[in-house]
């Protein structure tokens, strides 16, 4: 079967999808759980982009600044649309998530460096490479947890498992949902549907919006809250 989705088409699916679930957060409409639904789409396709990126990025440290400026700018807007408050500690916007599991990649390459420079036996690469990596994960993923990151540590477990897996597809589906199954909520389940529009990856860039989607997410916010009240 055709692989058909490029990269934009995959940031625009992830978008649209990520506004129909802010939409029914913001304005609590009949079709609240529908919509909600529909947006759990999103986050697995930023994850499995930000892998993408990380993969592709001529900067780590340009990377990871640029999303933890947006996180920041958009934290703001971000409390008062949502919260009503300026300040709200108890939840942080998805991109302190990406930022975190962008550091998280990073970690894993370079223990994986280290490793295989300080071990040459493959017995031991067996043992210690998983190791490290599932306690980098874990220890990311708290900190993702512990300060009220979207998605926590569901959140650095699937960005870590779309990177680690990134050559073995069905790898990707298992370790995803089992992440989605054990540590998500029940609508969660309904972001596991997104791995199909993944699997239809063509690994091609298509248009470049990059400014475009960075900006999107906190002007879409700060326009639904306008919205709001003025309603």
């Amino acid at each position: 079967m055709k692989k058909c989705l490029s990269n934009f088409d995959l940031k625009l699916i992830a978008i649209i999808t990520m506004t129909i679930d802010h939409i029914g957060v913001v304005f609590g409409t009949p079709l609240y759980n529908f919509l909600r639904a529909v947006g759990r789409l999103s986050f697995p396709i930023f994850a499995f982009l930000l892998t993408e990126g990380y993969v592709h990025t001529k900067s780590f440290s340009k990377y990871f600044f640029r999303l933890l400026v947006l996180a920041v700018i958009s934290e703001v807007i971000y409390d008062y649309v949502f919260f009503g408050s300026f300040i709200y500690m108890n939840a942080n916007n998805i991109f302190f998530t990406l930022a975190w599991g962008l550091l998280t990649l990073f970690l894993l390459d370079k223990s994986r460096g280290l490793i295989k420079k300080y071990f040459k036996d493959k017995i031991d690469l067996v043992i210690i490479l998983p190791f490290t990596y599932l306690l980098i994960i874990v220890i990311m993923g708290l900190i993702a947890e512990f300060s009220n990151c979207s998605y926590g540590m569901l959140g650095i477990f699937v960005i870590s498992f779309f990177y680690l897996f990134k050559e073995n597809f069905p790898l990707v589906v298992i370790s995803v949902s089992l992440s989605t199954l054990i540590l998500g909520e029940g609508i969660q389940y309904f972001s596991l549907l997104s791995l199909i529009l993944i699997y239809f990856y063509n690994k091609k860039l298509g248009r470049k919006c990059k400014m475009f989607f960075y900006l999107y997410y906190p002007l879409h916010i700060l326009v639904l809250g306008l919205i709001k009240m003025l309603l």
